[in-house]
């Protein structure tokens, strides 16, 4: 008998995985991606190299991409640690406008990307308030003072402990900073 190769085990560990997290039975995952019953049992033991139509098969009936099948996901490959207090300090500038933040981890893959950051905003040194539109989502929890954030036609008035969540192509951004500033935790994710 052949020996099983680590790529064969992972791809079988992620399709028993996935299978498992869906509620599936090998039985309805077979009939799904058109596979044999005993074809998936082979698979999720690592005894065969499926082909990649097996897999996109596979990936389309547990509606993920392929490379969900192919990521070895007991193996991070990028893992940021801040401590507290922590972050790399770095400054926004745009026309008009200035603010500090720390940069608390940033990851990118071909499957998208977000960043997320601790910003502080004074009153008098944030000039014209810039306003922000791109693919994605954006959070934002607001730790330290009060103000009014425009998303889209609506204004929302937040204060400490508030969060505010969206689609980011809706037209976004703090309309007025109503405090001596405002520190807020945000994350930003974007497609590839």
């Amino acid at each position: 008998m052949a020996e099983k190769s680590e790529i064969d085990i992972a791809v079988g560990r992620a399709l028993n995985r996935l299978r498992g997290e869906r509620g599936l039975t090998v039985t309805a995952l077979a009939e799904g991606a058109g596979v044999s019953p005993p074809m998936i049992s082979r698979i999720e033991k690592g005894q065969v190299s499926p082909s990649l139509s097996t897999l996109a098969a596979l990936a389309g009936a547990l509606q993920v991409p392929v490379m969900a099948l192919l990521a070895a996901s007991d193996t991070p490959a990028d893992v940021h640690h801040v401590k507290a207090g922590g972050g790399l300090p770095s400054r926004r500038i745009t026309e008009g406008h200035a603010h500090d933040y720390l940069l608390l981890g940033k990851h990118g893959s071909p499957g998208g990307r977000f960043e997320a950051a601790e910003i502080t905003i004074a009153r008098d040194q944030a000039g014209r308030l810039p306003t922000y539109q791109h693919e994605g989502h954006v959070f934002i929890h607001l730790l330290e003072g009060q103000a009014r954030y425009r998303c889209g036609g609506d204004i929302f008035d937040l204060g400490p402990g508030d969060t505010l969540s969206f689609d980011a192509k809706l037209a976004h951004g703090f309309a007025e900073i109503l405090s001596d500033r405002v520190r807020f935790v945000t994350v930003s994710s974007r497609p590839a």
